[in-house]
């Protein structure tokens, strides 16, 4: 068999070539089709008005929290005509690690009884708490927790760079796990396996403090306007800012997947798929691609931006800030055809949707949408100044998820929400994705 595969692979020029490039240059570098680059443009027909300044999440994966607050401010800089406008981050993410840490220890107490490597276990003990997330996220903080700018509560190191603190978290969750089910198989009641959690909670309120500091519960804010002038200074809540800027109705948003090898036009729901105990799961409607693209159209031609989630290592060029299908030339350099239908990519694990983001422009060519201008939150030294180009071929192919104000969603679309969704297992690869990039 041995000798089967070295005869298989001759040094030819061809390959010898290939060899010595590759000892001194990553494959990606060696794959870039710089025709493809040249001929791609970063004009755009139409881009949304006033998207605010590019965001930064730095060594964090809150991703899905960024595109999700990102989407929402466009609106609030419109309405009350401010220069500029961010909403606070680190904010949302304290009190996200807090629900989180309460959502997996009321699950160990669900699962008590579960043998401790089965797949449920496997699986809830790998996701115990990470950064990653989803929009339902976004919006069960919203509603619950309010808003505050990002000035009055600031990413500091641990916000930014998350792994040491999400690590604190997850070590004390697991030791939280293992008394729990100690506990009950001792026959120990609920309400003493609840104090054990609630001894828990408390340890890891105080890694946040430690880390992100407390959040506010009133400040006063006032903010610039595109004239120059200076508002009032006010005193908040951050429930009654959220209120005055953000609105109450966050459940105009509606999520769609496509999902190829799941039914289409059938409501799905991911267990476990939230950050709050109480929250409901992650649900979308699963649709074509032609669907998709055409309500995300329809909303960015209204200037309403649109959160999607997609697969950011696939067929890109971050340096210059293209994802565009075919730039990465791996077939020609190794003579191997990597190609998978995007159904088995899901399947076979071999790309999920693992980074949000937030389209804000399209390039509209005889009626057809042929590339489309993405906000990123990898800061202004990635892409071209942060921003970032897809075109219409990569978006069919690694774009899996889009979340739609309702007034741009057809009514028998919309009408598939009331159905009863199917409920998908925790394992589902469409969420691993909750590790965010």
């Amino acid at each position: 068999m041995l000798k089967t595969l070295q005869e298989s692979a001759p040094m030819t020029p061809q390959l010898r070539a290939g060899r010595n490039a590759l000892a001194d240059h990553s494959v990606r570098s060696l794959t870039i089709n710089p025709d493809l680059v040249n001929r791609t443009d970063t004009f755009f027909t139409h881009v949304i008005k006033e998207p605010g300044s590019i965001a930064d999440q730095q060594q964090s994966g809150r991703c899905w929290l960024f595109a999700g607050l990102n989407v929402l401010r466009p609106e609030v800089m419109a309405k009350h005509k401010m220069k500029e406008f961010m909403l606070s981050q680190a904010y949302e993410q304290f009190y996200e690690k807090l629900e989180a840490a309460n959502r997996s220890l009321e699950l160990a107490i669900g699962l008590r009884q579960e043998p401790i490597h089965s797949r449920r276990m496997d699986t809830f003990l790998q996701h115990l708490i990470t950064d990653g997330g989803n929009w339902n996220y976004v919006r069960a903080l919203i509603q619950k927790y309010g808003a505050v700018p990002a000035s009055v509560m600031p990413d500091d190191y641990a916000a930014s760079h998350s792994d040491e603190m999400v690590a604190l978290m997850a070590a004390r969750l697991r030791k939280a796990v293992a008394e729990i089910h100690r506990a009950a198989r001792d026959g120990t009641e609920l309400t003493e396996l609840r104090q054990l959690k609630m001894v828990a909670l408390q340890d890891v309120y105080k890694i946040l403090v430690l880390c992100l500091g407390k959040p506010p519960e009133t400040f006063q804010w006032r903010y610039e306007t595109k004239d120059g002038k200076i508002t009032p200074l006010e005193t908040y809540t951050p429930q009654s800012f959220r209120r005055k800027f953000l609105g109450d109705d966050l459940n105009r948003y509606v999520s769609f997947v496509n999902y190829p090898g799941k039914p289409m036009h059938t409501h799905l729901e991911w267990a476990w798929e939230r950050n709050m105990a109480d929250a409901p799961n992650m649900d979308a409607v699963n649709i074509q691609m032609k669907e998709m693209v055409a309500m995300v159209h329809k909303s960015i031609m209204a200037d309403q931006p649109v959160w999607f989630g997609a697969n950011a290592s696939a067929e890109g060029d971050v340096k210059k800030g293209l994802w565009l299908q075919g730039i990465e030339d791996k077939e020609d350099l190794f003579g191997i055809d990597f190609s998978m239908s995007k159904a088995d990519t899901l399947a076979y694990d071999n790309g999920t949707p693992n980074h949000a983001m937030v389209f804000t422009g399209v390039d509209v060519q005889q009626g057809i949408p042929v590339k489309w201008k993405v906000e990123n939150s990898w800061g202004e030294k990635s892409g071209d100044k942060g921003w970032f180009t897809i075109d219409g071929k990569w978006f069919e192919k690694h774009v899996f998820q889009v979340v739609i104000d309702r007034r741009f969603v057809p009514p028998k679309l919309l009408a598939l929400t009331k159905q009863k969704p199917i409920l998908l297992p925790p394992w589902d690869p469409f969420t691993d994705w909750v590790s965010g990039q």
